[in-house]
């Protein structure tokens, strides 16, 4: 009886408590709405499965035309929420659009994230989108870029994937969350794994459909392993470009690499 105490404590935690230990949501400040308004951006209300949710779009400042320009889907890490990427935006293009994303029960959002809510989050928000600039989703597509750092590279390779996106920048990507386990829990525990991000398949799948990838990754990361990145890049050598960042750790690659990843949205 102990034995089997000693045995299955580990087993139930993980899988009762699982989604504590992969996602770190938070709500938003007063700052964070200001920060959006001064940045001249608009918050986008819709439904899913999980409730009312809620993502932000930030328009070119040039006067591009809704009906012309690139939109970049920017989807944020675990511990972070999507308007945190207004600091790195005066130094992007700003003949795009950005729509931020947020997570189920990130932010303003309801529900519980995981693998298939934030899928359909990711696309309920284009289509809301879509809507907003008067465009069907359809002639909204060919318009679309992805951007993600961290477990959000996954939710931007699956938005890729979903929408045939063709340009996509990965900051410090995982393999699969499974393997990520396997550096956290050893095995077998990391096959109780119940959100299986597999940036693998989906990078495979958007390479095969003609899409150009870039991926940045710090040579200091602790948290996710720049060989994982390594080997991403070195399956698809004629689509996917890997940039290794020196000094670079994984919370503050964005800022440290702010030109280079300025530079790759540009182009």
């Amino acid at each position: 009886r102990m034995f089997l105490i000693v045995i299955l404590t580990p087993v139930l935690f993980l899988l009762g408590c699982q989604s504590r230990l992969i996602y770190y949501p938070k709500p938003y400040g007063e700052r964070d709405m200001a920060a959006l308004r001064k940045a001249g951006g608009r918050q986008l209300d819709y439904r899913t499965k999980q409730g009312k949710q809620a993502a932000f779009y930030i328009p070119p400042l040039t006067g591009t035309k809704d009906s012309t320009h690139r939109i970049w889907l920017c989807f944020a890490g675990n511990g972070s929420l999507a308007l945190d990427w207004l600091f790195a935006l005066d130094g992007w293009d700003r003949n795009c659009g950005y729509l931020l994303i947020d997570y189920p029960q990130y932010g303003l959002c309801e529900g519980e994230p995981n693998p298939a809510s934030i899928r359909e989050s990711s696309l309920a928000a284009v289509k809301r989108l879509a809507e907003d600039l008067q465009v069907s989703v359809e002639d909204f597509k060919p318009r679309l870029s992805v951007i993600g750092h961290s477990i959000g590279s996954a939710a931007a390779l699956m938005a890729a994937d979903d929408l045939d996106v063709k340009r996509a920048v990965l900051i410090s990507p995982f393999t699969t969350m499974t393997e990520m386990g396997r550096r956290v829990l050893g095995w077998p525990l990391c096959f109780l794994n119940r959100h299986r991000f597999d940036n693998r398949t989906h990078l495979a799948a958007i390479v095969k459909k003609g899409a150009v990838v870039t991926i940045f990754h710090g040579l200091e990361d602790d948290n996710i392993p720049i060989s994982m990145s390594r080997e991403l890049a070195a399956a698809h050598p004629q689509a996917v470009k890997l940039i290794e960042v020196p000094g670079a750790g994984h919370n503050d690659i964005i800022g440290i690499a702010e030109t280079q990843i300025a530079t790759e949205i540009k182009q």
